[in-house]
This record gives structure tokens, sequence and C-alpha cells, in this order.
């Protein structure tokens, strides 16, 4: 009888603990999902003109968030480019984020061949988070297969993986990494689908998992 009523406090406080881990690591992460459409003007051979405009909601709606950015690119390709720019991001419900940001980046080819390429960007963002000033430093590797085909959809898959340092807990505070492709769908319209995974050691929440439709167009 003993070892039975052992078992049995055994059994509900594994279960206990298993419902505690469970609730805690729903409240720790989020489902969103994020779309944004990129507009690229070319007038010359070593410029381009970056208009991005975007936004992120979780699937029940609160507080998304809606984001405008305006860069202009230093092409050397396919070796190189530069980019700096700025952005503003704000919750689309109320005032209770807004956020200024002056980015500046370098995006190099790292390897290349006519199957598979490797690229690695660095990128500084000058930050005023609700009129806090910080700054991040953030590395990506970006892997993408080149499609054989050009013509057509052109699917070329790719994978990134990125670290972000922050100045405001003088650390890597968050990881994050891509699985998508790009397609081209007609003229100068593309698009990237993708999943996407971030994991945030020093902020709420602790993981986001993220379905997201970037749509293309250049001229």
């Amino acid at each position: 009888m003993r070892s039975r009523t052992t078992l049995w406090v055994a059994l509900r406080l594994t279960l206990s603990i298993a419902a505690t881990a469970s609730a805690t690591s729903a409240q720790s992460s989020t489902n969103e999902i994020w779309s944004e459409l990129d507009v690229y003007w070319r007038p010359a051979e070593h410029q381009r003109t970056f208009l991005e405009v975007n936004r992120s909601t979780e699937p029940e709606g609160r507080k998304p968030e809606g984001t405008i950015g305006l860069y202009q690119d230093y092409l050397n390709l396919p070796l190189l480019y530069l980019r700096a720019g700025f952005r503003y991001t704000a919750s689309l419900t109320d005032a209770s984020y807004r956020e200024s940001r002056i980015v500046g980046e370098t995006t190099v080819t790292a390897y290349s061949t006519h199957v598979v390429r490797v690229l690695n960007r660095s990128r500084v963002e000058f930050r005023w988070v609700n009129s806090e000033y910080s700054y991040r430093l953030r590395d990506r590797v970006h892997v993408q297969r080149l499609p054989p085909d050009p013509t057509g959809l052109a699917l070329a898959p790719y994978g990134t993986f990125e670290a972000y340092y922050d100045s405001r807990y003088n650390t890597i505070a968050r990881l994050g990494g891509r699985i998508g492709s790009e397609a081209h769908i007609t003229g100068p319209f593309s698009i990237d689908l993708y999943i996407a995974r971030q994991n945030n050691s020093r902020s709420e929440p602790k993981y986001v998992n993220a379905l997201g439709l970037t749509g293309k167009l250049s001229y």
C-alpha cells in the first residue's frame, strides 16, 4: 500500500511539473506572421534605392507592428554592396512601442559558384526605442542554392543564421535563423517565402516562430 501511495504521489508530482513547464514554455514563446514589400530602383550601375514596408503580428492580433524604411546602396556586384538608411517601427494599435533606427551594413560574397553562394552580412544599428538610445551589432551568414534555370520560377532555396549583440545587455542577446526560397513570379516581381526562428536570451518572448512572405519589385 505504501509503495502504491508513493507511486501515486510521484506520478502527480511529475504531471504537475510537466504541466508547469508546458505553461511556462507557452508563455515565453509566440507564433507570428511577417509580411513585407520591398521595392528596388537601380538608376545606375553602382547605385540602388531600396524601400521597405512590412508588418508583423501574432495570430491573435495583439499589438501588430508596422515598419517603413528607406536605404541607399552602393553596388560592386557580385563581390559586395554597402547599405545605409533609416527605418521607423511603431505599434499599430497604441503607443506602446516606437523605434527609430539608423542602419549601416556591408554584405560580402564569401564563396560563390554557379551552384551555390555564401554571403556574410555585417550590420550596425543605432536605435532609439521609446526614446532610449542603444546600438546593436548583427552578423549573418546566408547560404543559397542558385537556380540551374534562371527562367520560369527560378527557385533559389536558402538558409540563414544570425547573431545579435545588444548594447543594453553587453552580450549576444538574440540568435535567429531562416529557411526559405526565393521565386520569380513575373516581370519585375518575385517572392521570398520562409519560416523563421528567434531565440532571445534577455527579453520576452524567449522564442519567436514566424511564417514570412516578402514581395519584391525590382526596377
